[in-house]
């Protein structure tokens, strides 16, 4: 992303403004880093959850590649998921056997599956009899980021600030 900013400045001769833009911007990442390098040490598990065919179903859960992935290693976190693909179907069974401490939900716009509404997400977390069991859940633990931060975007950086906000105010990070 830093590459694409400073690539893109340089087209349009721009040069300095994007040299601050990806200042400011590795700036903000390495605050929201520092507020959390406690976690680390405490071996915090997280999931993301992007979507669902079916609310009921199979989630589209953050493998270990990809934005999620590259946010969970910046803030010292552990992925759940280990499987090598970027965007896995996984049950709720094995989520909940890996009971991950936070649980990030992509909150979009668009509307092509049940699971696309951050509230039917959420809905389905406190009422399904396995997903409402984890300590994520019951805790509250659950951080709802715009699903753009979930692509490699100058909105990564969001969603590395608003995951690291959800672990400070979880208490997860002292």
């Amino acid at each position: 992303v830093y590459r694409e900013i400073s690539d893109m400045a340089k087209v349009f001769n721009v040069e300095e403004r994007g040299e601050k833009l990806i200042a400011d911007l590795k700036a903000r990442e390495t605050t929201a880093i520092a507020s959390v390098a406690d976690a680390k040490a405490k071996d915090l598990s997280m999931v993301f959850w992007f979507s669902s065919p079916e609310i009921k179903g199979d989630a589209y859960i953050a493998g270990k590649n990809g934005t999620p992935a590259y946010i969970m290693a910046a803030l010292g976190a552990r992925n759940v998921v280990t499987t090598e693909e970027e965007w896995p179907l996984v049950g709720w069974e094995t989520i909940a056997g890996a009971n991950p401490q936070v649980i990030v939900l992509a909150r979009m716009d668009r509307r092509r599956f049940p699971a696309d509404d951050v509230a039917k997400k959420l809905d389905f977390l406190k009422t399904d009899p396995v997903a409402r069991q984890l300590d994520a859940v019951k805790k509250g633990h659950i951080v709802i980021i715009d699903s753009q931060a979930m692509n490699p975007s100058l909105r990564t950086v969001d969603g590395i600030e608003a995951v690291a906000d959800g672990v400070n105010g979880f208490g997860l990070s002292n």
